[in-house]
């Protein structure tokens, strides 16, 4: 995933560094990539959306469709004034509503009021189910839109993979008549083995690894390879 990094301090901390190197570590253990560090050194208590290196990162999110912020912690993005605590709150929607990103934290922060406290506790909460929530809505409007473009919608088969190899193409820009075709010649290729009865079904798999399909799972390694792939292939074939 693409990652960008929020890195803030005010005026009476000026150690930007460790929280830095604390997020970074974070980042490699997760498997992100990090596009671009913003340092900011600016109260907490002012409107995130009002300061200019936060407004300058939201604009590189929106230009370069990136997957996560990560910040040090929730002090790092805002001090709330006090009966103010709920504008956290709607900040962070606003922020992963309209930019398409997550937001993670990744580290505890030290606050001593009891009420950030709290809110901090409920934020962790909220976030961890409002982005599975934004994600799972994000999926559906996806299949719905390529239902409506005419491609394929399903967790991709065998088949799936089999025409996006042949096609030259990438999984979701395979359409139903490039997988109807594909899906008559790899039934064409499997057949071969699934008739023949000196080979063993389950081994059919690593027949076609090493020989007809070695390219295609050296481009997707993760294509489906097990004996249950091709039986709902060829029993598919055997209903029709």
């Amino acid at each position: 995933m693409k990652a960008v990094v929020y890195s803030r301090v005010s005026t009476e901390e000026q150690d930007p560094d460790s929280q830095l190197q604390d997020i970074l570590d974070y980042a490699t253990n997760k498997g992100y990539n990090i596009d671009e560090v913003f340092e900011e050194n600016i109260s907490g208590s002012t409107n995130p959306f009002d300061r200019p290196i936060f407004k300058e990162l939201l604009r590189y999110i929106s230009k370069y469709e990136i997957d996560v912020i990560l910040m040090h912690d929730l002090t790092r993005f805002y001090r709330p004034p006090p009966g103010k605590v709920s504008e956290t709150l709607s900040m962070l929607r606003e922020i992963i509503d309209n930019y398409h990103v997550l937001i993670e934290f990744v580290s505890e922060p030290r606050i001593e009021d009891p009420m950030l406290s709290e809110l901090w506790r409920f934020l962790k909460s909220w976030i961890s189910a409002y982005e599975r929530l934004q994600i799972s809505m994000r999926t559906r409007y996806g299949l719905l839109r390529i239902r409506r473009e005419g491609r394929l919608y399903h967790k991709p088969d065998i088949v799936y993979y089999y025409a996006a190899w042949i096609y030259g193409k990438d999984l979701g820009s395979i359409d139903k008549r490039e997988y109807q075709t594909a899906k008559k010649q790899l039934i064409k290729i499997v057949e071969r083995y699934w008739r023949d009865g000196t080979v063993k079904k389950t081994r059919i798999g690593d027949l076609l690894i090493r020989n007809e399909l070695r390219e295609m799972y050296i481009r997707f390694p993760s294509a489906p390879k097990s004996y249950v792939t091709f039986y709902r292939l060829m029993n598919n074939l055997s209903r029709h």
